[in-house]
């Protein structure tokens, strides 16, 4: 009939999916097995195969595949994803889940256009949560919205993403002009000389944290520097896929603490922390 067919053949790996197709090996270390369901979040609270690990890993192996293109439905279940990586800790495979869906939203952010209403919303974050001098200008009307959480009636006329939002605000209370000194002495013999990762909500609305640690490796013969030019480290950018804007924010932090002798750098905030530990490849190349 003159038709030919290629059974055999792969399929090309789509553009969009092309950066994710270096990692198929990781892809394909999961064995489907399913021990990482009742650690996810999304999975246990949406009873959806597509919002846990398996399942997205399952979705990025036919992405790069060609079986599966990048719509609204898909991305729709790699935003439930909250990043925690408890599935990491109960796969019996080692499957490392922590790069491939930094990768995959990477991919997404480059190639799928969300909607108006979501990436003015999505800006308004990243404008705002990794510059502690605008949150604590936040602070004010974040107080009336705090005020707000105990109105139940004006909440319910509220949009669901709204509410939730309002739900899970900070104490404006706790919001703080300062930061921990820039340096702080050992009590003491002097042990070691580190520097804080103060962190940008960190120290905003959690300062007396900050406080704590100091005042502990203070107690332990830590000489303590807090550079004040620190920038975000760019964990919340790296784990919503803005892989440029992460590359731009480590490469700030570590220069404000390169040249300061460290024996260490100490971070109290697990989001930092994680992603801090990654720099070697956030910064590949």
């Amino acid at each position: 009939m003159g038709l030919t067919t290629d059974i055999g053949a792969e399929a090309e790996t789509p553009t969009e999916f092309a950066s994710l197709a270096a990692l198929e090996p990781l892809i394909d270390k999961c064995v489907h097995c399913g021990f990482c369901l009742p650690t996810c979040p999304s999975y246990v609270l949406l009873g959806q195969e597509m919002d846990s690990p398996r399942g997205r890993i399952y979705m990025m192996k036919a992405g790069t595949d060609g079986r599966m293109p990048m719509n609204d439905s898909m991305v729709a279940h790699f935003d439930t994803c909250l990043g925690c990586m408890a599935c990491e800790t109960a796969c019996p495979s080692g499957v490392r889940y922590a790069p491939l869906i930094e990768e995959t939203r990477a991919a997404i952010e480059h190639h799928h256009t969300r909607p108006l209403g979501e990436r003015l919303f999505r800006r308004l974050l990243f404008s705002l949560l990794p510059y502690p001098a605008r949150l604590r200008l936040f602070a004010l009307p974040l107080a009336l919205v705090n005020a707000l959480r105990d109105q139940k009636p004006v909440l319910s006329l509220l949009p669901r993403k709204l509410r939730n939002l309002i739900e899970l605000a900070p104490d404006a209370k706790n919001a703080r002009a300062g930061s921990v000194p820039k340096r702080t002495p050992a009590v003491g013999t002097q042990r070691l000389r580190v520097g804080l990762v103060t962190g940008c909500v960190q120290q905003v609305f959690f300062g007396h944290v900050n406080d704590a640690t100091v005042r502990v490796l203070a107690a332990e013969g830590c000489e303590v520097l807090a550079p004040p030019s620190q920038s975000c480290c760019g964990a919340l950018a790296l784990h919503s896929g803005r892989d440029e804007d992460a590359r731009t924010f480590a490469r700030k932090l570590i220069a404000s603490f390169e040249d300061s002798g460290l024996d260490a750098v100490v971070v109290n905030a697990a989001g930092c922390g994680s992603s801090m530990k990654e720099y070697a490849a956030v910064l590949a190349g």
